[in-house]
């Protein structure tokens, strides 16, 4: 159940509206790699809340990169936990290898569960949180400067031998627009919103809960977010997370050339163990950065730079993803690579 509605919005000499409007467009798509630095900076609270309005300069160019990690968008057919998740259309691999599967719509963006491999002596524990009751509905799109958006969700969770009920509430605002500056650079028709999560676990009759507050900065000219930090109460202590996107996708036809007339080969595939891939075709970007995931989504090789040829030198025998961005970050293919 979701409820969505404008508080204001912001009129300007010159026009009706000078604030992003973030859509579908915006979200993830199949084959998107997006390289984050995870930062050790903490997160001031009371500073975030009051940096909401419009026409904001948020400058952030002073994170500290600790890792960098990546999240890997692939086709929930062949994943790990497809058969739990039938109808979704979308699943998102971080860099812990927790897989979240999603449905996205024209005017909604959903998720439909969670699912991890816990660490630990092997047999390694899967935790599942898995939304079929309710699924939860993150946002709704198209989403502007004042609006608000709120949902309820229920299903299933699995972990450590238990079965138990799930439930809770989100709330989101849309609470800010405006210029976002980053160690990589300055962002202009920026979205910042701040979403609230509150999660309850009834298992034998016990009920926990855990809950999730999150800031995030959306771009209407690029895919997925650019910043994002949260803190995260799991029922014994908060946890904090900040990253920013180093390399975000551009919306297609975002101030790109026409590509239509180009093609972009991947060879040999398969390949041999310890062989090498060539890039060939019209399309072949003057500088290519390369990415190879594991059937984990776990990026296990990276390449950047000129060139078209790529050493597999040291990699097991599997299936892999092979995605190839272009100097700007812009996906230019995804291929499935078989080393032999």
């Amino acid at each position: 159940m979701t409820r969505n509605r404008t508080l204001l919005w912001l009129l300007v000499p010159g026009g009706l509206s000078a604030q992003p409007i973030i859509t579908t467009d915006n979200m993830p798509i199949l084959g998107d790699v997006v390289p984050i630095g995870i930062c050790s900076d903490p997160i001031d609270t009371v500073a975030l809340n009051a940096s909401a309005g419009a026409m904001m300069t948020w400058d952030f160019s002073g994170l500290t990169e600790q890792t960098e990690e990546q999240f890997l968008f692939v086709d929930p057919v062949g994943s790990l936990w497809e058969n739990d998740f039938p109808t979704s259309s979308l699943c998102g691999i971080s860099w812990d290898g927790s897989h979240a599967y999603y449905t996205t719509t024209s005017g909604m963006l959903e998720q439909d569960g969670l699912c991890t491999i816990v660490p630990g002596p092997p047999p390694e524990d899967t935790a599942k949180v898995l939304l079929t009751t309710d699924s939860e509905s993150l946002m709704s799109l198209p989403l502007a400067f004042g609006d608000t958006h709120s949902d309820v969700f229920s299903g299933t969770f699995e972990a450590g031998g238990f079965i138990g009920a799930v439930d809770g509430t989100i709330d989101l605002v849309a609470d800010g627009h405006g210029t976002l500056v980053l160690p990589n650079g300055t962002f202009s028709n920026v979205l910042r919103y701040r979403f609230d999560r509150v999660q309850n676990n009834t298992v034998l009759g016990t009920t926990t809960s855990t809950s999730k507050v999150q800031w995030g900065w959306v771009s209407e000219d690029h895919r997925y977010w650019l910043l994002l930090m949260e803190v995260d109460f799991n029922g014994f202590n908060p946890i904090e997370l900040v990253w920013y996107s180093k390399v975000p996708p551009l919306v297609s036809g975002t101030g790109l050339a026409d590509r239509s007339m180009e093609t972009l080969t991947v060879w040999p595939n398969p390949v041999p163990a310890g062989g090498s891939l060539r890039l060939a075709g019209t399309g072949v970007p003057d500088r290519a950065r390369l990415l190879l995931a594991d059937a984990t989504g776990r990026v296990v090789r990276t390449w950047s730079g000129p060139g078209t040829q790529f050493s597999l030198e040291g990699l097991v025998a599997g299936s892999y993803m092979l995605t190839v961005l272009d100097a700007r970050g812009t996906r230019r293919s995804t291929s499935r690579i078989v080393v032999q």
